[in-house]
């Protein structure tokens, strides 16, 4: 028998909240503050565990842009058809390139870097990718400096003639950037799904990002590709556009159309929308593999 006490008591239901964009959003906000966590776990993450620690951080972007440049410098020199020097024509396309790269390679191993977090307490696990972003910033950085050090070299050899150009255009390096970072991000965050499934997609998508490097222009002009298959390239590599647009800011020399960055902009939020609906279905499904 019950008492009139206990029918009196309150019934309390514990429902799970709708599984809806807004409530995500407001999910992340909350969580906010973890997102400083992970982004200092992240970044010390690809250094640990090796002789030079944080060092390679810096080492690693500054050994590859100057191979780079030192052999299509000297080695099999490219022909730009640019006024700017190669290290210039190089870096200004290389480091949106190269955010896009990096994030593209760190943040499939997002997930399986941070599962022993995952499985002590919740937090929204789509701040595991974003924080991925961690080893990019300080490469971003890295290669800013460079940039910054090529420029002093260029303008001392040509007589105090600055290589760059100042003006409105260079308020395009921003979207630039952020394009970059959001295309990686949109495939980054479906192949750290898949990375909890099947390895092979962390050893798979590094040597794939390096040769989809030289189906855009980066080492070279776009000019090297024929008038007829330029379009081609355009609708299919949103890249090609985007390194193209940060070389036009900076230089102020090369082809823009209008066009076809629109539509790679349109294509790469589309990307991002798409690779943030996919992570975020399948996050409920994550806890049987943490």
């Amino acid at each position: 028998m019950t008492s009139d006490a206990e029918r009196q008591r309150p019934t309390v239901v514990i429902e799970a909240r709708p599984d809806t964009v807004g409530a995500n959003l407001r999910a992340l906000w909350r969580y906010r503050s973890f997102y400083n966590f992970l982004f200092k776990e992240m970044m010390m993450r690809r250094a640990r565990g090796t002789l030079l620690g944080f060092w390679w951080l810096i080492i690693r972007p500054l050994i590859t842009a100057a191979g780079l440049a030192s052999a299509f410098m000297f080695v099999a020199p490219v022909a730009t058809g640019h006024t700017a020097p190669y290290p210039i024509f190089f870096l200004s396309g290389y480091i949106p390139w190269r955010v896009f790269q990096a994030t593209l390679t760190v943040v499939p191993r997002s997930l399986s870097w941070s599962r022993g977090v995952m499985q002590r307490t919740y937090f929204p696990r789509l701040l595991v990718p974003l924080a991925g972003v961690a080893p990019v910033a300080i490469e971003f950085l890295v290669l800013v400096v460079l940039f910054a050090v090529a420029i002093g070299v260029a303008t001392w050899n040509a007589g105090g003639q600055v290589p760059i150009r100042a003006g409105w255009p260079l308020l395009w390096l921003l979207p630039c950037l952020l394009a970059a970072l959001t295309f990686a991000m949109a495939f980054g965050m479906v192949m750290s799904i898949i990375a909890l499934f099947f390895r092979d997609v962390v050893f798979t998508v590094r040597w794939v990002a390096q040769l989809f490097m030289f189906a855009t222009p980066v080492l070279y002009p776009v000019t090297f590709v024929a008038p007829e298959y330029r379009w081609a390239l355009y609708v299919l590599n949103p890249m090609a556009q985007i390194v193209m647009l940060s070389r036009w800011a900076l230089t102020g020399e090369g082809e823009v159309d209008p066009f076809f960055v629109a539509l790679a902009f349109a294509t790469i939020l589309a990307a991002f929308a798409a690779g943030v609906a996919f992570f975020m279905r399948a996050e409920v499904h994550l806890g049987d593999q943490l």
